[in-house]
């Protein structure tokens, strides 16, 4: 399931890379999305970032702890910053959203489940809770669910612009259980 899942990641977001690139993994976990990328683009730079150390080491991808406040890299580090389904899962969902515009030359890419209304937000729990409880490794689940307005707002504040908007979820759009969607974000201004 890990490994399908990684593979469906990868074909979303590979239109969006090219040949050559340095990529931060934020949130990367045990590495299966990076591996799989690096698979499909063995000429891109990844390197993952977490808070947690699944002890991972595929070869041809770096990996780095982080205390998930700030990212030990400098500004403009990576020409793209990937993230699927991390935010929400952080104390600080926005700064954290500004940390990955910090370290982007270019671009920020990111999937999150956003809600359409507060009636959403007790389904995406529960499918939090569902898709997470039974890993390996504990993962914070402090729940901070945001709309696409909130992400839009927060985009903007960071001086980046949002060029598109992809609903990526695989679930039916009448089930109270939000929207993952693909954010694609440049930067037009520098920090």
């Amino acid at each position: 399931m890990k490994l399908i899942n990684a593979q469906r990641k990868v074909q979303i977001l590979k239109k969006y890379l090219h040949e050559g690139m340095s990529v931060l993994d934020f949130g990367c976990g045990d590495l299966v999305f990076a591996q799989e990328l690096f698979k499909a683009m063995p000429s891109l730079h990844i390197t993952g970032v977490d808070v947690v150390d699944f002890g991972s080491r595929p070869k041809g991808i770096r990996f780095k702890k982080y205390d998930g406040k700030s990212l030990p890299f400098k500004k403009a580090s990576f020409d793209i910053v990937i993230s699927y389904h991390v935010f929400h899962h952080t104390p600080t969902p926005f700064a954290l959203l500004f940390e990955c515009m910090r370290v982007a030359k270019k671009q920020v890419l990111f999937v999150e489940p956003v809600y359409r209304g507060l009636w959403d937000i007790p389904g995406m729990r529960i499918m939090d809770w569902f898709f997470n409880a039974w890993k390996d490794h504990a993962i914070s689940m402090p729940y901070a669910f945001a709309s696409k307005s909130d992400w839009m707002n927060e985009i903007k504040k960071a001086r980046f612009l949002c060029t598109d908007q992809i609903d990526v979820e695989l679930l039916p759009k009448f089930l109270p259980t939000g929207r993952s969607l693909l954010f694609v974000c440049k930067k037009i201004h520098a920090f």
